[in-house]
C-alpha cells in the first residue's frame, strides 16, 4: 500500500542518515550562487547555476529517502511524504508571498499590481514555472518586469518533482517486485536503469527545447527532470560509501570548481539549460559523490564549517527573502540599487532567513498545531493557498475595476471628433495653441489600464505566434458587402499596434482590412538579426510565414494598397540563403514592395514610433508622477536609423509612400510619454490603443495628402 506507516526505527533511522554537513555546506555555495548573481550579475553572470545545483540534491536526498524507506517496509506512506514535506517548505513560503503582497501594494507602482498578483497566486499554487512559460510564449508579455515572486519559479519545480517523484519510484519498484522476485540489489538495479532512461529522455528534451525556444526550456518542468534524476542515480549507486579517500579529494575539489567555473562562464545569452547545464549538475554529483571526511584535504572538510554550514541550514530562507528585497528596495529609494544597497540587502537576506528559520519553518516543522497527524499539514496547505490566491484576485479585481471607470473616461473623450483641440495629438498641433504638451488633467487612461495591453491584447488570436510560421489574420474595419477600399495591413508587431487606429479609420471610410502580422518579423525577405534574442529556427519562421502573405495578398485582387510596419531600429541585416541581396537592409524591403507594385497596389510603409526612456512608460508614469517627462526623451536620441523608412526613402517606386507621424509624438527638441493627457506608449517602443486611435483621423489625412501629391507625380 502507498498509505502505509513506516515503523519508528526506520523515521530515526532516516534522522541520522538525511544530516551531512558537506550538503548544508554545498547548499549554502548555491543559494549564495544565486543570491550574489542576483545582487551583481555582471560579476557573477551565471551564478543562476545555484538553482540546478539545488535541483541535484534535492533529487539525491529525495530519493534516498524513498528508497530506504521502500526497501525497509516494503510500501511508501504518500500522506507522510507529502506531509513532511508541506511542513518543512510551505509555511516559510506562505509568509513570504503574504507579506510581498502586502509591500507590492504599498511600495510598488499600480501597473505591477495585476501582474504580481497573478504570479503571486501561482506561486502559493506552485505552478509559477508555467505562467512563466506562457510569457516566455506570449510575445506581448515577453518584456513584462520581473514581478516580486518570479523566483518562485524554481520552487514550483521542485514541488512538482515531489509530487510526482515518488510515484514514480514506487512503481517502477512494484513492476520489479512482479517481474524480477524480491532481490533488493536487483530492485535497485531495476530503478536505476529506469530512471537513467527517464534522466536520458529528459536531457535529450531539454537540448531540444533550448535550441528551439530558451526562454519556455529555461523554466519548464520537463527539461529540468534529468537535474533531479542526477542526484537519484547517484544516491541508487550508492558511490558515496566506497569512494577511495584520494578520489574523493580530487572529485571534491574538481566538482566545486566546475560548479564555480559554471557561474563565470556561464551569462543570459547562453544555451541553458540544454548541454551545457552538465558541468554544473555533473560537477554538484562530484561533489556529493565524494561524500564526507575529517581531512583538510578534502572539499567536504571545508564545506562542512560552521560559518558555512549556517548559510546552508538558512538556505532556504535565504532564497525566499532574497528577490523581494531586490524588486522592492528601488521604490522604496526612487533609485536604481547601488553598492550600498546591495549591501543592505544581503544582511537584511540573513537577518529575515535566520528569523523566519528559526521562529516560522522549524517550529512548524516540529510542531505539535501540522506534526501531530498528516491531515493537518494538507488542511493548512489547502487554507494557505486559498487565503493567498484569493488575495491576489481581489487585487486584480480592483485593477479590472480602475480598468472599467478608465475604459467609460477615455470613451467619452474619444466620441465624437476624435482627440480635437489640446487632447491627444492636438496638443502638439501649433495651430491649437496648447500651454502644455503633457497636459494638466489626470491620464487618459490610467497607467495601470495601459500596462495591461502588454498581456491582454485588444485584438487577440490576430498576430502570428513567434514560433509559428502560420497565418493568423483578421478582418478590421467595414462590415460592409462592398467597402470602398481594401487594404492588407502587413508587418510585425509595431504593425499590429496600429490595429486599433485602422479599425477607427476603417469603420469612418469604409475600408476593409485585412491582417497579415507576425511577432518579431519584419515584412522583408533579407534575414534580421539580433545576437542572443533570435535562433535560426525564428528566422526559418518568418521567411516561411513571409512567403505565405505574399502568395495570399498576389492572390486576393480586390487588395488596392498594401500598408506596412516593422521595428528595424535595432538590427542587423543578412542575405537569406539563395537570395543574394548588395545591401539587405533596405534591398529586402524593396523586393516584396516591388511584387506589390507591379500589380499596381499602393505602398504605405509607416515610420516607426520614437522610442522612449526606460523599459515600460506606464510603470515609469506610476513612479513619475509629478515628473511625466521623465519618462520622454530628446528627439535627437528618440528618432534612431530605421531600415524599412530608409528603404521607403530611397526607393524611387512611384507607388511607395513614407507615412511619417513624428511630430505627433515629437515637437522640435523633445519626444513625449504624454500628450494631451493621453499615455501614448504601453510599453517602450509600442503605442497605446487609445493614442492609436486619437492618431486615425491625422493618419487618415496624410494618406489622403500623400496620394493626391502621387496622382501629381504619376508619369502621364
Amino acid at each position: 500500500m502507498l498509505t502505509g506507516t513506516a515503523p519508528h526505527h526506520v523515521a530515526s533511522s532516516r534522522r541520522e542518515l538525511d544530516f551531512h554537513p558537506e550538503i548544508q555546506g554545498l547548499r549554502a555555495v548555491a543559494v549564495l550562487l544565486v543570491v550574489l548573481y542576483h545582487l551583481w550579475p555582471n560579476r557573477l553572470p551565471g551564478g543562476f547555476v545555484g538553482v540546478d545545483v539545488f535541483f541535484v540534491i534535492s533529487g539525491y536526498l529525495i530519493t534516498s529517502h524513498i528508497h530506504r524507506e521502500v526497501v525497509a517496509t516494503g510500501t511508501l506512506s504518500l500522506r507522510r511524504f507529502w506531509a513532511r514535506r508541506i511542513r518543512r517548505l510551505l509555511p516559510a513560503s506562505f509568509v513570504v508571498l503574504a507579506l510581498s503582497l502586502i509591500a507590492a501594494l504599498i511600495f510598488l507602482p499600480a501597473t505591477l499590481w495585476a501582474q504580481t498578483a497573478r504570479q503571486i497566486g501561482a506561486s502559493a499554487l506552485y505552478v509559477q514555472n508555467w505562467v512563466l512559460v506562457a510569457d516566455s510564449v506570449n510575445y506581448l508579455a515577453q518584456d513584462n518586469v520581473p514581478t516580486i515572486a518570479q523566483h518562485y519559479w524554481s520552487l514550483s519545480v521542485e514541488e512538482q518533482f515531489y509530487v510526482i517523484w515518488p510515484l514514480l519510484v514506487f512503481g517502477i519498484v512494484l513492476l520489479a517486485r512482479r517481474w524480477g522476485g524480491s532481490d533488493t540489489d536487483g530492485h535497485r538495479r531495476w530503478l536505476f536503469v529506469a530512471l537513467a532512461v527517464v534522466a536520458a529522455a529528459s536531457l535529450a528534451y531539454s537540448v531540444s527545447a533550448t535550441a528551439d525556444d530558451q526562454g519556455v526550456a529555461y523554466f519548464a518542468t520537463t527539461t529540468r527532470i534529468w537535474e533531479f534524476a542526477a542526484g537519484a542515480l547517484l544516491a541508487l549507486a550508492g558511490i558515496r560509501r566506497r569512494m577511495p579517500a584520494l578520489v574523493g579529494i580530487v572529485a571534491g575539489w574538481m566538482g566545486l570548481a566546475a560548479i564555480v567555473l559554471a557561474a563565470f562562464l556561464f551569462d543570459g545569452a547562453s544555451m541553458f539549460p540544454g548541454w551545457i547545464a552538465l558541468l554544473p549538475i555533473l560537477g554538484t554529483v562530484a561533489v556529493l559523490a565524494a561524500g564526507t571526511s575529517n581531512s583538510t584535504l578534502t572539499a567536504a572538510r571545508w564545506l562542512s564549517m560552521k560559518p558555512v554550514t549556517f548559510i546552508g541550514d538558512i538556505s532556504y530562507s535565504v532564497y525566499l527573502w532574497h528577490w523581494p528585497l531586490i524588486v522592492i528596495l528601488p521604490f522604496v529609494t526612487g533609485v536604481d540599487l547601488r553598492t550600498l544597497d546591495k549591501v543592505a540587502i544581503f544582511v537584511a537576506t540573513i537577518g529575515l532567513s535566520w528569523l523566519s528559520k528559526t521562529i516560522v519553518e522549524d517550529r512548524m516543522r516540529t510542531g505539535a498545531l501540522l506534526a501531530a497527524a498528516p491531515w493537518r499539514s494538507f488542511l493548512f496547505a489547502i487554507v494557505g493557498m486559498a487565503v493567498i490566491v484569493a488575495g491576489g484576485a481581489s487585487v486584480e479585481a480592483e485593477v479590472d475595476r480602475r480598468a472599467v471607470g478608465a475604459e467609460v473616461q477615455t470613451t467619452k473623450v474619444l466620441t465624437g471628433e476624435l482627440a480635437t483641440g489640446c487632447t491627444g495629438p492636438g496638443a502638439l498641433d501649433p495651430r491649437n495653441d496648447c500651454e502644455s504638451v503633457v497636459g494638466e488633467g489626470g491620464l487618459i487612461p490610467a497607467p495601470e489600464v495601459v500596462v495591461k495591453q502588454n498581456s491582454e491584447p485588444l485584438f487577440h488570436g490576430c498576430q502570428t505566434n513567434l514560433r509559428s510560421s502560420g497565418l493568423a489574420t483578421c478582418d478590421l474595419g467595414s462590415r460592409s458587402t462592398k467597402p470602398d477600399r481594401t487594404i492588407a495591413f502587413v508587418g510585425d508587431s509595431h504593425a499590429t499596434q496600429w490595429f486599433s487606429a485602422f479599425d477607427t479609420l476603417g469603420k469612418a471610410r469604409n475600408w476593409r482590412i485585412k491582417t497579415f502580422t507576425k511577432s518579431s518579423c519584419p515584412f522583408t525577405t533579407a534575414f534580421r538579426t539580433l545576437p542572443g534574442e533570435q535562433t535560426t529556427v525564428d528566422q526559418a519562421n518568418c521567411l516561411a510565414w513571409i512567403t505565405k502573405v505574399r502568395e495570399k495578398i498576389a492572390a486576393d485582387n480586390s487588395i488596392s494598397q498594401v500598408y506596412t510596419a516593422a521595428f528595424s531600429a535595432a538590427y542587423g541585416w543578412e542575405s537569406a540563403p539563395g537570395n543574394r541581396l548588395d545591401a539587405p537592409r533596405t534591398e529586402g524591403f524593396h523586393e516584396v514592395w516591388k511584387e506589390w507594385s507591379d500589380d499596381g497596389k499602393d505602398i504605405f510603409v509607416i515610420r516607426d514610433v520614437p522610442r522612449t526612456q526606460g523599459d515600460n512608460v506606464p510603470n515609469c508614469l506610476a513612479v513619475n508622477e509629478d515628473n511625466p517627462l521623465a519618462c520622454g526623451m530628446s528627439r535627437k536620441e528618440a528618432l534612431r536609423p530605421i531600415a524599412i523608412a530608409d528603404a521607403a526613402e530611397t526607393s524611387d517606386d512611384t507607388h511607395v509612400y513614407l507615412l511619417d507621424l513624428t511630430d505627433h509624438f515629437c515637437d522640435a527638441t523633445f519626444c513625449y510619454p504624454v500628450v494631451g493627457n493621453m499615455i501614448v506608449y504601453r510599453d517602450f517602443s509600442h503605442i497605446s490603443a487609445e493614442y492609436a486611435i486619437a492618431l486615425s483621423p491625422y493618419l487618415g489625412r496624410l494618406v489622403d495628402q500623400l496620394l493626391l501629391q502621387g496622382n501629381d507625380r504619376a508619369p502621364s
